[in-house]
């Protein structure tokens, strides 16, 4: 490659969702309805440890693709919350596997309480991050020298975007989506979805609601 020549832009994206038992509905169904209204620019693989079927927060069940110890490459993790997070933080096959994902040179965003995972696969030390704002106090507990924000929307640190509850998840993935396409592609979604997309990271309208400090 010469030294004029650009490197060349992927023609599309593999997304990898993670599941585990207790996921959250919205939040998975969100990332998917965003990611595949563009077919032609990103791929959805839905992982889980053994690529079962697995039960939402909600008691819907998904299948997935294949085990995440299989996934041999993509471009974008997306990590959901849900009240199943709690005991998902103690999977150490998944801990150890999430902390591994450092290695590459891919993109990783959490939802919700998605950020209490990377937490706990020291994916978070040194890195600006937020989380949900219901249980705040609870999740900002994992991990080690994590750079909380308690009124963010959502954060990028580098290779790694968080966002705050439940529908914060929509804001950040129009913001990446807007990264690997442009702008104009996420802004045209968000109208078709008659979605109003929070630009500021730092405009979360409920932190103040749950009296974040």
């Amino acid at each position: 490659m010469s030294e004029h020549q650009q490197p060349a832009v992927p023609s599309s994206y593999t997304i990898a969702i993670l599941l585990f038992e207790g996921f959250d509905l919205l939040q998975v169904s969100s990332a998917i309805s965003l990611f595949h209204a563009l077919p032609e620019k990103f791929e959805i693989l839905l992982v889980s440890e053994g690529g079962e079927v697995v039960p939402s927060q909600q008691g819907i069940t998904l299948n997935t693709d294949l085990s995440y110890q299989t996934l041999m490459a993509y471009d974008i993790l997306f990590v959901p919350g849900g009240y199943g997070v709690e005991a998902a933080a103690q999977n150490s096959n998944l801990i150890n596997w999430l902390a591994k994902q450092n290695r590459h040179e891919t993109l990783i965003c959490s939802s919700c309480l998605g950020a209490v995972l990377l937490a706990q696969a020291g994916l978070l030390e040194e890195r600006l991050a937020t989380t949900n704002k219901q249980h705040y106090h609870w999740a900002t507990k994992f991990g080690q020298n994590v750079n909380w924000n308690p009124v963010a929307r959502w954060t990028k640190d580098r290779r790694i975007f968080t966002s705050s509850g439940n529908t914060a998840c929509l804001d950040m993935i129009l913001t990446v989506i807007a990264e690997f396409i442009n702008e104009e592609a996420a802004r045209k979604l968000a109208i078709k979805m008659e979605y109003l997309w929070i630009h500021d990271p730092d405009d979360d309208p409920f932190a103040p609601l749950h009296i974040v400090e």
